[in-house]
């Protein structure tokens, strides 16, 4: 065992993950994919079969941090590594498997890769933890939020070179074992969304190593559906508040601590070298 892939699937069709699942089941690293059928919707499941497939069906959709700690309770001492993959992310054979050597070799608890957007511009999945007024300037003044964006995005960041950041993105996390048995994995009280800022949280508070990978590239389709959907939208101000109430509002010192050692050893990019 090396990696056990996380797949957690709310009324997903078919062709709508087809191309995640086939850059998993080729990867070498990855032993087994584990789909978590949220709501028992998927029925094409019934009919669909691969070696190294298995499948939790939940009647009830908990939400996604809750989908994926499903996996961890039944899967996480089976393998060093477990995979959070998003339905929406493909990549070129090899990808996990430089991602698993990068982690393994570094002694890295939970990592991500470069991930990019179809048109291979970069998504920064690497931020700094978020005060109450970055997450609002971002969600409804985005366009007025490039100054802060760049902070927070750590767009200043060289991308080629590995470093710190306190918050990582959910859409494609490597997590040894030993976080999960230290951290317990997502806070199931986050439904969805910023539950992916409290785990790295929590792993950065501990002795274990949090690190950006340069050395792996994902392609995330990235619907940012809260942007155009009420409902996700109302989930994600839920979230924020419960997110706000856990860690403090505006009296937050460990969030400007770990702020702070990110930006203390962030490699610079080149001026001429950054990516919008």
């Amino acid at each position: 065992m090396k990696i056990i892939a996380s797949l957690v699937l709310f009324k997903h069709r078919y062709q709508d993950i087809k191309q995640t699942l086939t850059s998993l089941f080729e990867e070498l690293s990855v032993t087994k994919v584990v789909i978590v059928d949220n709501g028992t919707h998927c029925d094409w499941l019934n009919d669909f079969s691969h070696e190294k497939l298995d499948v939790i069906r939940l009647p009830e959709n908990k939400g996604f941090g809750a989908g994926h700690n499903t996996v961890f309770e039944r899967y996480g001492h089976t393998a060093p590594f477990i995979l959070i993959c998003n339905p929406d992310i493909v990549f070129a054979r090899g990808e996990i498997d430089k991602l698993y050597q990068f982690s393994l070799s570094r002694g890295v608890g939970l990592s991500i890769p470069r991930v990019v957007y179809p048109d291979g511009s970069l998504q920064h999945g690497c931020k700094l933890l978020p005060g109450p007024y970055q997450l609002f300037m971002r969600r409804f003044l985005s366009s007025s939020a490039s100054a802060v964006n760049n902070d927070y995005e750590l767009r200043l960041a060289d991308y080629s070179k590995p470093f710190f950041a306190p918050s990582l993105s959910g859409c494609f996390m490597l997590i040894s074992r030993e976080v999960l048995r230290d951290v317990h994995g997502f806070d199931p009280r986050f439904f969805m969304y910023l539950e992916d800022v409290d785990l790295s949280r929590r792993v950065s508070c501990s002795q274990h190593i949090v690190s950006y990978c340069p050395d792996s590239l994902v392609v995330h389709e990235s619907q940012r559906r809260s942007y155009v959907d009420l409902r996700f939208m109302l989930y994600h101000i839920v979230s924020a508040i419960r997110y706000f109430n856990k860690w403090g509002w505006f009296l937050d010192r460990q969030r400007k601590r770990l702020n702070r050692r990110c930006l203390d050893k962030l490699p610079l990019a080149a001026p001429d070298s950054l990516t919008n």
